[in-house]
């Protein structure tokens, strides 16, 4: 039932309000536009110019999280001609090359309905059968749903370029998610194949640090055709920027406080300090005091962001620390209790006991906090901490660093000031 208290005016504002927010804020999609992208200009400027070299393409790796598919999206709208936008692929458990191929196909005819039909009446060395026609609404359909050889692909893709309308520019986000290696090798061999056959199409890979290790070892020669790009953690002044922009254009009134503990809660990582961005401005406009930020509507923001949390994130952290007694959740904090993603047993254990303190309790002795923290590292806690060496501990997944943050902000811990050149906290 529509609230009586709101009138059409009230609900007009909000949508003028919520699509200006929108435009500055994206937390939920990737950006595609070098306008609102922040802190990666230099990523941004090398890829484009090693995407001019002919039969190059690119591989973008950094932990999930870091804008792998903003920086993706943005350089492939950047550089395709105005008549043809990219087509975004997206790898999934269980997915193969063959698959992703035919996907590709389909995009390629969702572009233009005619091009399949075109392909049929051309012949371009894949057996007819493998094409299979529909009808629907009288609008002749082609689906590939097999190939027979590597050469037959490497036609498809020499085909859609010459008749797709645009330059053929194709994403393959998740590509850490195909983890067969013949697999990976296929995709390896089809670059090599479009590379040195001349063909005008660019693909541009997204996935972690191991993708870029998978190529590299599926083909002797795979180095050359690539262009890599590991995207570290935003920087300070990115983060800054992305919530002071937004404000600005708001007409948003937001001090230096706020801006800092945005900042430091979101990590490195630019979805955090959008969504937490996003619900503060959201608590400004409902609170209806002049669009000023609050002390008060942070921490109504925090919660709000929290709350807000994929599961894919928050159901490792609630496994992990979910047991008969919440003895691991001050130790996942004094993990993310640094700018430093790896840290000691000895350093995380002197910020555990700072946190007990700042929380109220008693600190666990130092056997029961070795025992704790060394079963978050496994199955049954979701693996969320690593070993990286003897003694050194991180999260396994960085972007629940974040979380954690989040977490603790919520509950009223400090920790300590996420940058390097942030003034340490005084015990």
């Amino acid at each position: 039932m529509m609230d009586p208290s709101k009138t059409e005016d009230y609900y007009k504002r909000q949508q003028d309000f919520g699509l200006l927010l929108a435009k500055y804020l994206s937390p939920a999609k990737a950006i595609s536009s070098l306008e609102f992208l922040r802190g990666r200009q230099e990523q941004f400027d090398s890829l484009r110019k090693a995407l001019f070299s002919p039969g190059r393409h690119a591989l973008i790796y950094g932990f999930r999280g870091v804008g792998k598919s903003s920086l993706a999206q943005t350089i492939a709208y950047h550089i395709s001609n105005s008549s043809s936008d990219p087509i975004l692929l997206s790898c999934e458990d269980g997915n193969n090359f063959e698959k992703i191929i035919c996907d590709l196909w389909e995009a390629a005819c969702d572009k233009d309905p005619a091009f399949s039909e075109q392909t049929v009446e051309k012949n371009i060395g894949i057996k007819l059968p493998l094409l299979e026609a529909n009808k629907r609404d009288e609008t002749l359909s082609k689906k590939i749903n097999h190939f027979d050889s590597m050469n037959q692909v490497v036609r498809l893709i020499r085909h859609l370029c010459k008749n797709i309308n645009g330059d053929l520019i194709v994403i393959i986000d998740e590509f850490d998610q195909l983890t067969d290696k013949t697999e990976q090798q296929k995709f390896a061999n089809l670059i090599k194949q479009i590379s040195d056959q001349g063909i005008a199409a660019k693909f541009i890979f997204c996935g972690i640090g191991e993708s870029v290790d998978a190529f590299m070892d599926a083909h002797a020669s795979s180095n050359r055709y690539f262009h890599n790009v590991h995207l570290e953690r935003l920087s300070y002044e990115a983060r800054r920027e992305i919530v002071e922009v937004a404000a600005e254009n708001l007409d948003i009134e937001i001090d230096d406080t706020t801006l800092w503990r945005i900042v430091r809660i979101s990590d490195g990582f630019p979805h955090y300090a959008h969504l937490i961005a996003e619900k503060l401005f959201w608590q400004v406009f409902e609170a209806n005091n002049g669009l000023k930020v609050t002390g008060e509507l942070f921490e109504r923001a925090m919660i709000d962001a929290c709350d807000a949390m994929e599961m894919k994130f928050k159901g490792p952290y609630e496994k992990a620390t979910r047991k008969y007694t919440n003895d691991y959740e001050p130790i996942l904090f004094a993990v993310a209790d640094d700018h430093e993603l790896q840290r000691t047993s000895s350093d995380i254990y002197c910020s555990y006991c700072r946190i007990m303190e700042d929380l109220g309790k008693t600190p666990l002795v130092r056997s029961k906090y070795n025992s704790r923290i060394n079963n978050l590292k496994k199955p049954e806690y979701a693996n969320i901490l690593v070993g990286s060496r003897q003694g050194w501990y991180e999260f396994n997944e960085k972007v629940l660093r974040g979380y954690a943050r989040l977490r603790s902000e919520r509950l009223g811990v400090e920790l300590e000031r996420d940058h390097p050149k942030g003034k340490r906290r005084v015990a």
